[in-house]
């Protein structure tokens, strides 16, 4: 077992430090190294044993001075399970795991997902930020990052490791609640999200989205940051639309536009103008209809929009 274990330690680091050069001589990104996997959270699992004397072997060291060896294992999360749950499990914060599987909110959902287990808490900083998260991770902790600086490689990604470093008060509020922007700067709830009577059809049906009246030209802004998945003109049912992919599966729709300002696969952030209201397709006066999804399924934009 110790052999073993000697012979994984030593793999790791050599896996680790090829990450660092390839970081520095090549634009590709590094090559993933080799991670053992945690089949179960259980101290019966021999692997997650090991990986709790891993942490506590880490948390001795730093506690004494020392710099820790650093181990990864690879672990599929279950269907109940949360970020929060597997944190406490393994001993580990919570901001650690968020930073090293790219997650950039509290409340995304896990479950079914391959994540990476670290033995030692810290940050890990994006060397290619992907969302206003990590680019504010990355601005707040790029002081501390220098040529000595490890670097781990996970999920076609690199990182950078901070040891013991935890987020600010502004990265923490961002992760616990991201939520969305409302789309107007002005408007007025005129139909809520469920079923309802059709104003077109008079018929009983479902309204997958929420109406928000306002003066036609008003500006629409995108609600999330995200990439411009479609922006459509002279759609029969929703007129001039445009839909915005966002980072964990979710999209947002705006239809009824009278103008649109953006081309499809453009990047937008947060507040970004899209276009402006109009009464284009099917409806009965100028509003906009937006629609919330995640992973193909109707959501309640109501209960992401921040009032």
């Amino acid at each position: 077992m110790n052999f073993k274990r000697t012979l994984l330690a030593t793999t790791l680091k050599a896996s680790l430090l090829f990450s660092s050069l390839q970081v520095i001589y090549a634009e590709q990104e590094p090559a993933e190294p080799f991670y053992p996997v945690i089949e179960e959270l259980k101290s019966s699992n021999h692997l997650f044993a090991q990986y709790q004397q891993d942490v506590q072997n880490s948390n001795r060291s730093y506690f004494k001075g020392q710099k820790p060896e650093i181990f990864f294992y690879k672990y599929k999360t279950k269907q109940d399970e949360t970020l929060i749950s597997i944190a406490s499990r393994c001993s580990i914060r919570q901001d650690t795991l968020a930073t090293l599987n790219s997650f950039s909110e509290s409340k995304m959902p896990i479950a079914g997902k391959t994540i990476l287990l670290p033995s030692s808490d810290g940050l890990y900083i994006p060397l290619k930020p992907d969302n206003s998260f990590e680019v504010l991770l990355a601005n707040e902790n790029s002081e501390f990052i220098d040529e000595t600086t490890v670097t781990v490689a996970y999920g076609g990604r690199t990182f950078y490791f901070l040891p013991q470093k935890k987020f600010s008060s502004s990265l923490r509020a961002y992760f616990l609640n991201p939520g969305m922007s409302m789309p107007l700067e002005k408007s007025v709830l005129t139909s809520a999200y469920g079923m309802r009577v059709s104003p077109i059809s008079g018929k009983w049906k479902m309204h997958r989205g929420i109406d928000l009246a306002a003066a036609r030209g008003s500006k629409i802004l995108a609600c999330r940051e995200g990439f411009v998945k479609h922006a459509v003109e002279g759609n029969p049912v929703y007129g001039n639309y445009v839909i915005i992919r966002h980072p964990n599966g979710m999209e947002s729709l705006y239809a009824h536009m009278d103008s649109i300002t953006v081309a499809k696969d453009q990047k937008v952030v947060t507040g970004q103008k899209l276009g402006t209201v109009g009464m284009t397709g099917l409806t009965t006066g100028p509003h906009l209809h937006f629609e919330v999804t995640q992973n193909g399924s109707s959501l309640n934009p109501e209960n992401y929009l921040k009032k």
